[in-house]
């Protein structure tokens, strides 16, 4: 109990001083009395005004990349498709092309039907049904997608081109 007095004690010493000090130092403070420079005479004048013409020139706010979402693949249910090119098509639609890394961290690359190239990597998620990448071996990737209530796995193999 004393103790907690004792730090109150302290903590208002504290305060008090601190407030002493400051009107001290607002008290010693010489009192000028400064005029307020004169402005230039163009600054002074109101026959300068500013207008802005937007004729011809870009809206600032309108943004750089138009997004267009309708027109892209429709999903099982007809209701309009995600907006991530993975799962706008059908695993099997997607070209297994390259396997990169080692035991502990692999990269898969896929080419879609536009010839566009993504990577995945395990968790990523392809195809409309909402399938999630499990596995990547050296020579295939595993993708498990919910059907109802069982579990579809689809094995996108890797083909070696002989030319």
């Amino acid at each position: 109990m004393k103790k907690n007095k004792a730090i109150i004690l302290c903590n208002l010493l504290i305060l008090f001083t601190t407030v002493f000090y400051a009107f001290c130092a607002e008290a010693n403070k010489p009192f000028l009395q400064t005029q307020t420079p004169s402005l230039p005479q163009v600054l002074q004048t109101r026959d300068h005004t500013y207008s802005y013409n937007p004729l011809g020139k870009p809206d600032p706010f309108k943004p750089f990349v138009d997004v267009q979402i309708t027109a892209v693949g429709k999903g099982k249910d007809g209701k309009g498709g995600s907006i991530f090119p993975l799962q706008r098509e059908e695993v099997e639609s997607f070209r297994l092309v390259g396997i990169m890394g080692d035991q502990i961290r692999r990269v898969a690359v896929v080419e879609d039907s536009a010839k566009k190239f993504y990577p995945l990597f395990i968790g990523t998620r392809i195809g409309l049904h909402n399938g999630k990448v499990t596995d990547i071996l050296a020579d295939r990737v595993v993708v498990n997608e919910l059907d109802g209530k069982k579990v579809k796995r689809i094995i996108m193999q890797l083909h070696k081109n002989l030319h």
